[in-house]
């Protein structure tokens, strides 16, 4: 059996001032930002355009009837620069109109007491999660340290949400199979992060989460289609089109940024054809390992911490924001401790999500693939220790 580090109080007072000073020096960025007219407001008064824009300009096309022109990328930009906010570039609603359902309320709200908002809110759901998932004091900090919560709060974005509906989901799976079923329902709203899921839960027999889930999709969809018509969905499809020829072929967005195998292989100078094809391999991989753990009879921890990990992994579309969800498989693997060696691969990953995007090296994919390695390496200790116990179980019988 694999050694876990001994709880001794001291060290455990030392990780938590570390922790905590983590999460005090977020806010002290954020404020200092602040003051200084880099965030959120610039020195001029007028807000500053980040990501979060492109939600609250979406919201505004909705409100005025509108919700098609929020996937045209002229008339989008135009919205927001109208309100008067500071734009460099252009900033696409990418998201499904089923996340249109969403941007309404924000929008009643100028824009930045509506991306604290966003923000706030966002952040609350990550904790609920996060205390569905292990709960206590520790597991907060653990969850307001983590690097990429910093990253997702500078730019307005989705990584709070997703993290949440995805932690939430997995953790419910054996105690509210329905209510997780709906939780990766709304999930959909970013369907990326969806590949491995279902995997996950056929292989494991959870086919009660399975039929919630997709009733859930089904009945966001149709919400959807009704509120903001078919058209919508048809004007997604295209501009998400659009938007993959720009980013995922063309590299608008700087393939250095995207922390998925494709992003840092095209990020390297290798083409389209064959960034694809090693990342497709890569998946298949991954939806081998998380099937086969979700078959085995691993500890409901491990084969949760796989799934969390996987997910990420598994997306071709993946920014250093989306890297919040990588607290969820330290949570659920930090539920029975760590080894002193799992110890110093967490803080690299930490380390790596914290550097942040990097022109040659997709510091988001290598966290992700070290955290990966603890559950690979605990799946492994876990099925050779089973295997021992039916050995000796046998020698035992006459």
């Amino acid at each position: 059996m694999q050694t876990r580090t001994v709880d001794q109080s001291p060290r455990r007072r030392l990780v938590h001032l570390v922790l905590f000073g983590l999460v005090v020096a977020y806010a002290a960025l954020l404020i200092a930002t602040f003051v200084m007219g880099i965030w959120l407001i610039g020195a001029d008064g007028r807000p500053i355009g980040v990501d979060f824009v492109s939600f609250w300009a979406a919201g505004k096309l909705v409100l005025q009837g509108h919700a098609v022109d929020a996937y045209d990328w002229v008339v989008h930009k135009t919205v927001a620069t109208a309100a008067g906010i500071d734009i460099k570039g252009r900033f696409t609603f990418q998201y499904p109109p089923t996340f249109l359902l969403v941007t309404p309320t924000l929008a009643l709200l100028p824009y930045p007491a509506a991306m604290l908002l966003w923000t706030a809110f966002g952040m609350t759901l990550y904790l609920f999660a996060v205390r569905l998932i292990a709960g206590g004091w520790n597991a907060t900090l653990v969850a307001l340290a983590w690097p990429a919560v910093l990253w997702n709060t500078v730019v307005g974005q989705t990584g709070f949400l997703t993290a949440a509906l995805l932690g939430a989901g997995i953790a419910l799976i054996d105690r509210r199979p329905a209510l997780a079923g709906v939780l990766f329902g709304l999930l959909t709203v970013k369907p990326q992060f969806g590949l491995l899921i279902p995997i996950a839960l056929v292989a494991g027999g959870r086919w009660k989460v399975v039929i919630w889930a997709a009733v859930s999709a089904l009945a966001l969809a149709a919400a959807s289609t009704v509120m903001l018509g078919a058209a919508s969905w048809t004007a997604f499809l295209d501009s998400a089109s659009r938007i993959n020829d720009a980013i995922l072929t063309a590299g608008g967005a700087d393939f250095s940024k995207l922390q998925s195998l494709y992003g840092y292989l095209r990020a390297l100078g290798f083409g389209s054809e064959a960034a694809w094809l090693a990342h497709g391999a890569f998946v298949l991989l991954l939806a081998a390992g998380v099937a086969w753990l979700w078959r085995s009879a691993a500890a409901f921890d491990l084969k949760a911490a796989g799934l969390a990990a996987a997910t990420i992994l598994a997306s071709p579309y993946a920014f250093i924001y989306d890297f919040v969800m990588l607290a969820l498989p330290l949570l659920f693997l930090g539920r029975t401790g760590f080894s002193g060696k799992e110890v110093a691969v967490v803080v690299a990953a930490a380390l790596l999500v914290g550097w942040g995007p990097a022109d040659h090296l997709a510091t988001g994919l290598l966290a992700g693939i070290l955290v990966l390695g603890i559950v690979a390496a605990r799946a492994y200790s876990a099925q050779a220790a089973h295997l021992g116990s039916i050995d000796r179980r046998a020698k035992l019988q006459p």
